[in-house]
């Protein structure tokens, strides 16, 4: 009788930690929009595989509940303007759970001759178009990272994705 209470928690302990092992988020990103003569190039995706090595502890904890890209993971250009411009931001979910969070922040200045501001700080990305950062003239090499908070075991597990759209404006 004992055995059998020992393979069953056994059996537990394995289940808890193959259930995470199917975990998958996927940030696809490769939207680039025109405006006008002003042009936006977005280059990167995130994949982000969530196993047992993300538990906490030994299997039955819960998973590390927030995860962030490189630093670079995202690469912005603007291009074809003299003037000011602003990149507004939103997500299509393709896949997503209610639980999970997902936040963007600019971490470099790029290159160019002209300026850039705001997005420093990590926003939570949602379904309707919100202001990121705002500039002047070309800007390339911005480096855009990202964060996803929300992720448990709770979640059942599957393939989630959801896509990022930057839109620029001249202004």
């Amino acid at each position: 009788m004992r055995t059998l209470m020992n393979k069953a928690k056994q059996r537990k302990k394995r289940y808890a930690a193959t259930r995470a092992v199917f975990v998958v988020l996927v940030v696809l990103i490769l939207i680039p929009i025109k405006t006008g003569a002003i042009q936006i190039s977005v280059t990167g995706s995130w994949t982000r595989t969530i196993d047992a090595a993300d538990l906490q502890g030994l299997a039955g904890s819960d998973l590390n509940p927030v995860y962030e890209s490189a630093t670079n993971q995202i690469g912005i250009e603007i291009r074809q303007t003299s003037a000011n411009w602003s990149v507004d931001i939103k997500k299509i979910d393709t896949n997503w759970h209610g639980n999970f969070h997902l936040f963007v922040r600019r971490t470099s200045n790029g290159n160019g001759s002209g300026s850039i501001s705001g997005g420093t700080t990590y926003q939570e990305v949602t379904d309707v178009d919100q202001a990121f950062f705002s500039g002047f003239r070309v800007r390339t090499f911005i480096d855009i990272q990202l964060r996803l908070e929300g992720v448990s075991v709770q979640v059942p597990q599957d393939s989630y994705t959801t896509t990022l759209y930057y839109t620029v404006t001249e202004i």
